[in-house]
This record gives C-alpha cells, sequence and structure tokens, in this order.
C-alpha cells in the first residue's frame, strides 16, 4: 500500500516552461544540463549563476498552469491520507510559491538546497525519512529521467507521466519506470 507519493514539479504538476536555452545563454553555458553545469563551477561563481537560475524558476512558477488531473488526483491523495510532497532539482522558493498559488498543502517540499539533487536518490530518501515510510510503500512520479533514477536508486516504484514534451525522448526512460501514465488522475489505479 503507498502511503508517500514523491512528485516532480515542471512537466509532472505544472506544465514545463523554463527557457533553458535563454538560461544557457545568460549564464554561458553551450550545452548539457544546467544544474549540473553550475554545480561543477567554483563557490563564488556557482553562487553567482544560482542567483540567474533562481530567478528564471520563480518567474516561470509565477507564470505556470497546473498539469491537467493535478486537483483531482491531490484531493484523492488527501481522501486516502496518503502524504505528498514535491521532489524537485529547483529551488525551495519556487515550490513554495506553487504551492501557494494553487493552494495545494504539501507534507513536504525538498529542493536542490536540502540535498544533493535528483538523479541522487537522496531526495527521494529524505521524502521517506519525512512521511516514515519505506520504499514499498513511496511513489515518485515525474517526467524525465532524474526522476525515475532517483526512484530507482531510492528502492521506491516510480511512474512515468508521458507528456508531449518528452514524447520524443521517452524511449530511453522507460526501462526505469514500473509504471507509465499518460495523465495523473491514472495513480488512483496505482495506489492501492
Amino acid at each position: 500500500m503507498i502511503r508517500n507519493i514523491a512528485f516532480d514539479l515542471d512537466g509532472t504538476l505544472t506544465y514545463f516552461n523554463l527557457p533553458f536555452d535563454r538560461i544557457r545563454k545568460e549564464i554561458g553555458i553551450k550545452e548539457g544540463f544546467v544544474l549540473e553545469n553550475i554545480m561543477s563551477l567554483n563557490y563564488e561563481e556557482r553562487m553567482k549563476k544560482l542567483e540567474v537560475l533562481k530567478r528564471y524558476e520563480i518567474d516561470s512558477v509565477k507564470n505556470a498552469r497546473l498539469m491537467d488531473g493535478v486537483l483531482e488526483i491531490i484531493e484523492f491523495i488527501e481522501s486516502k491520507n496518503i502524504k505528498k510532497g514535491i521532489v524537485t532539482r529547483n529551488c525551495k522558493e519556487s515550490a513554495e510559491i506553487f504551492s501557494k498559488k494553487f493552494g495545494i498543502d504539501f507534507d513536504y517540499i525538498i529542493s536542490r538546497e536540502e540535498v544533493t539533487p535528483k538523479p541522487s536518490p537522496l531526495p527521494v530518501i529524505l521524502s521517506m525519512i519525512k512521511t516514515n515510510s519505506r520504499p514499498d510503500e513511496t511513489m515518485m512520479v515525474g517526467d524525465f529521467k532524474f526522476d525515475l533514477l532517483a526512484g530507482k536508486l531510492a528502492g521506491v516504484k516510480t511512474v512515468l507521466l508521458r507528456t508531449e514534451k518528452n514524447a520524443d525522448f521517452i524511449d530511453g526512460m522507460i526501462h526505469l519506470a514500473d509504471h507509465i501514465i499518460s495523465s495523473l488522475t491514472e495513480i488512483k489505479k496505482l495506489v492501492d
């Protein structure tokens, strides 16, 4: 029985809208994952670049739209007394703004400021500690390989949300997913 569901934020709870090309240009990265590039810099440069990234994340979430089915699945999860939270590579402030904007009270928000971000399993493990749940009682829901890899490494059930944004590269993630869904409301059939 599932007692804890950890949700990714961008592309899972919200329609993905971070302008990564613009972010890369402003912080001087030609290619690759923005956060990993930033984390490889010396401390002073890293802090400057993280502030730029944070600004974009906050602006993005202020204009965010809920992914279809979010409110319905949150209501269902609450009716089943299942703990729910956000596990994101974003800054904590952006996730808190999201929570307030849409009036969703999460049991926890775990961001890159607290632990090594996904694909590390640490954010998912921390979600289990915060909810006193075991791996077999925990589910990680996301739209990208880092979400699934973090879940797999933590030993929890992984759920891949198929979206228009990840359709071109979904084949490279299927092997990491215990379940593949096209709508968040499909989680209902996975929790019992």
